[in-house]
């Protein structure tokens, strides 16, 4: 199989929150033969199995319920035969077991599909939803304590420097867009879409970009509410 048809195969089922307001933009796949850090999530280096290997997601939303930006991950393990071996996912910067054989909450895979629920405006995952009652303010998060400023980190991290303005723009636009009473009740799931994937190279070149434009499109919008 191609590196694409590696992506769609092993898709996993993100589960979101039913009162979600924020889309998911892009989802960059890499695949991992052998032993090498990954380039979207540098702190970690990924080790298939023996004669495994890794699909990487990285799922990319131009907003966080608190700030601009968020990427996050989902690892899946392919055996040698095929099967799902295990799959991990991010955690706000670190990284947990998404499913492995034996645990027992959360979902198993459908075939070669694993499930991940993403936590409501921060788009963390963990097996199963109900576990982002363990998280302190998950709920204030996305009410009372939405909005912040552009934070352009991970593979990121340095290159885009905002101005004071713009990170209150940025929180403004977010409360008023964004924010959202979350229930911890989730839909049924749906594997990434195929017209959101695209290689990891090509979505790092594109994210730069992208946040240069969303700040534009802010200080633009600002200036012709000064003006009308």
């Amino acid at each position: 199989m191609t590196e694409r048809e590696l992506a769609l195969t092993y898709a996993p089922v993100i589960h979101f929150d039913r009162g979600e307001t924020i889309p998911l933009a892009a989802v960059g796949y890499t695949v991992f033969r052998e032993t090498q850090r990954s380039d979207s999530f540098p702190k970690r280096m990924i080790v298939p199995d023996a004669g495994g290997l890794v699909i990487e997601y990285a799922l990319y939303w131009d907003y966080d319920i608190q700030h601009m930006y968020d990427l996050e991950h989902i690892w899946v393990y392919a055996a040698p035969d095929g099967m799902v071996s295990r799959a991990e996912c991010s955690f706000h910067g670190k990284y947990l077991t998404l499913w492995e054989p034996g645990l027992t909450v959360g979902m198993p895979p459908e075939g070669t599909h694993v499930h991940a629920f993403c936590q409501p405006g921060k788009h963390a995952f963990l097996p199963e939803g109900q576990l982002f009652r363990l998280i302190p303010g998950w709920r204030e998060c996305c009410m009372e304590a939405a909005g912040g400023p552009v934070l352009v980190g991970g593979p990121f991290a340095g290159a885009y420097q905002s101005a004071p303005e713009t990170d209150r723009r940025c929180g403004r636009y977010i409360r008023e867009h964004y924010a959202f009473v979350p229930q911890l009740e989730f839909d049924e799931g749906a594997e990434i879409p195929e017209r959101l994937l695209q290689p990891w190279e090509r979505l790092k070149a594109e994210i730069p970009a992208r946040i240069a434009e969303l700040c534009s499109q802010l200080n633009d919008d600002e200036t012709k509410e000064l003006s009308e």
